[in-house]
């Protein structure tokens, strides 16, 4: 009877340094949003959004304001200090495939640079993410990402 309780507690020994000792590489943890340009260089896409946000998107009705909170784009300036006061661009948010696209009113045009963002980096962790990674906040609030039009 003896063995029997020492073995049993040999196995919970060994159980609770594997769980604490094995770390999650943070790649695995979160996924990485990306924001591109469409092959045909007419719409900006947001992609690696977890389903669980793609799925309350498709569930709400999000009206302009609201968007452009969560992605936008805006024509970049020369001056640095100025870029996080540009009026965003005015276009239209579509849901296909896992993705938010944006497609602007008005053509790009291939003179202008332009610049996207994503504001919702760190809502879009799960909070074991955040646990296990004991990082409540990666560096910057946004991703961004920076193009020029293609004619």
């Amino acid at each position: 009877m003896k063995i029997n309780k020492w073995f049993h507690i040999f196995i919970v020994f060994l159980l609770l340094i594997y769980s604490c000792s094995s770390e999650k590489n943070e790649s695995e943890l979160t996924n990485d949003l990306k924001i591109s340009l469409s092959k045909d260089s007419t719409e900006v896409i947001l992609s690696n959004i977890p389903a669980y946000v793609m799925d309350e998107f498709m569930e709400d009705s999000l009206d302009y304001n609201l968007w452009t909170n969560f992605f936008a784009v805006y024509k970049d300036t020369t001056d640095q200090e100025m870029r996080d006061f540009r009026a965003a661009l005015q276009g239209t948010y579509t849901i296909v495939n896992g993705t938010i696209s944006f497609k602007p009113t008005s053509v790009w045009s291939s003179n202008e640079y332009y610049f996207a963002r994503c504001y919702t980096k760190t809502l879009l962790r799960k909070p074991e993410d955040i646990i296990s990674t004991r990082k409540i906040n990666s560096p910057g609030g946004f991703i961004e990402f920076e193009f020029r039009a293609k004619k």
